[in-house]
């Protein structure tokens, strides 16, 4: 099989719009009162049971690149790759950040079930999680755009190259009661089953060349769990990937979360979701720790004569495929991995007997790659128990955006992310942050009994 940029991007694509089919609760939805809302806080339940199925969709995507940061616009609605000779090194890298990436993370909601008893609300859900991202240095670009120099002898290093993929299925118990008429606690523990997992890094490489070779040094590693086997050739070069239908490890999660009514329009919260672990039973490795290898033949790597995108593509993705190869057979190892944790605090004001409100949610998620840190403020609008909608701003360590969400009866859609610049191809022109959500819960049973024998706090 031949691997480029092409088939690598149309993978990507393919896998992007099969996990948009997916669903659990985007954070605007936290002060709805909505069913799902308990993904977010598992103590913000409803007074009555309800069911959630498969329908609808969540997903989001954080990207530091976009069409703009590789093409150009000139002449009458024309496009040049940023390897073009018309276009400066300055230019061209003044689009990439040192490290670039593109993250997305999707959960998939198969069936949840919540009813009243033993004193509080219960649940018990099945889902599937699946999260990811690739990481690209400036670097990369600069060797890309400038390709060798006059003279023949040129030398790039290129370090901190890789990607992350992790996927698996949960089995979730959730409980939430009233400690009294102000206090209420929740707690779900997940039983966690491992479909997938992958860990690229590639790590101090060093690329001399000349106009007779190539001498490039590396070290690189890739983890694959038992679903995911990867097949090199004689070449040392990966020339195929096989998906195979098998667990590959198991854990553990928790989720802990609390409300606190001040007063009749004043609420705030606090949760802690995803605190956990999967262990990767034989999981393969293959490796090159730092052999050389050599290549001739190579002339120039920038493709500046290229001035269709695909083509350009075809041709810089033929290059960068050469620039990897394995020195060591496959191994097994095992390897625990954390889940993405995420902290939320809220608090939420009301007036009009609560028709509105405002809110601020302030959330952090750790465990990943990049660490985010968010706040987003949003005013709600509730006039009757069937109809709600909230419009959300936000400001992140990554960068502001804007959102909204509604819900009507047993559905809901929104967005915390809008995007709102795309090319004619709907691709994002600048670096971006993109969620979609959509789901549909009924609810049923009567309304929970409250029983408030303890002290008021």
């Amino acid at each position: 099989m031949k691997f480029s940029i092409k088939h690598i991007l149309s993978t990507v694509a393919l896998s992007l719009i099969g996990l948009v089919a997916n669903s659990q609760a985007p954070n605007s939805l936290y002060f709805l009162n909505n069913p799902q809302s308990h993904y977010l806080n598992p103590a913000l339940t409803t007074d009555k049971g309800w069911v959630t199925l498969p329908l609808g969709g969540y997903f989001t995507i954080n990207s530091d690149l976009g069409l703009g940061s590789f093409m150009t616009p000139y002449g009458d609605d024309k496009m040049r790759l940023f390897t073009h000779p018309e276009i400066s090194v300055k230019d061209a890298m003044s689009k990439f950040k040192d490290i670039n990436s593109l993250e997305f993370e999707t959960a998939t909601n198969l069936l949840t079930v919540g009813f009243n008893a033993w004193g509080g609300t219960n649940s018990i859900g099945l889902s599937m999680k699946m999260h990811g991202g690739f990481y690209i240095p400036k670097d990369i670009f600069r060797f890309l755009k400038e390709g060798q120099e006059a003279d023949g002898d040129t030398e790039y290093k290129l370090d901190k190259f890789g990607g992350r993929m992790q996927a698996y299925s949960e089995i979730a118990l959730g409980h939430a009661r009233d400690i009294n008429k102000k206090l209420t606690i929740g707690a779900k523990v997940k039983f966690i089953l491992g479909l997938a997992y992958a860990n690229a890094n590639i790590d101090n490489m060093r690329i001399h060349m000349t106009d007779k070779e190539w001498n490039i040094e590396h070290n690189t590693s890739i983890v694959t769990s038992q679903a995911l086997d990867l097949r090199t050739n004689n070449d040392g070069e990966i020339d195929d990937v096989e998906f195979k239908a098998k667990l590959g490890g198991f854990g553990l999660g928790l989720d802990l979360g609390a409300t606190y009514k001040i007063m009749d329009n004043l609420n705030v919260s606090l949760a802690i979701t995803d605190i956990g672990f999967i262990n990767w039973d034989n999981a393969s490795v293959i490796c090159n720790r730092g052999k050389s290898f050599s290549y001739k033949g190579f002339d120039n790597i920038a493709a500046e004569d290229s001035q269709d995108f695909e083509d350009a593509a075809e041709e810089i993705g033929d290059d960068l495929k050469e620039l990897i190869k394995f020195d060591r057979d496959q191994s097994a190892t095992s390897k625990t991995t954390s889940l993405y944790t995420t902290f939320r605090a809220g608090a939420e004001y009301g007036v009009l007997k609560n028709k509105i409100t405002f809110g601020l949610l302030v959330s952090s998620r750790v465990g990943a790659p990049k660490n985010y840190t968010e706040g987003m403020l949003t005013v709600n609008f509730k006039p009757v128990k069937s109809f709600g909608a909230a419009i959300n701003g936000s400001v992140s360590n990554v960068r502001s955006s804007v959102g909204a969400t509604i819900t009507l009866g047993n559905f809901f859609i929104g967005a915390d992310y809008i995007l709102t610049k795309f090319s004619k191809q709907f691709i994002p022109v600048d670096a971006s942050k993109f969620s979609f959500a959509s789901g549909v819960s009924f609810r049923f049973g009567s309304s929970r009994k409250k029983n408030f024998e303890a002290k008021d706090i």
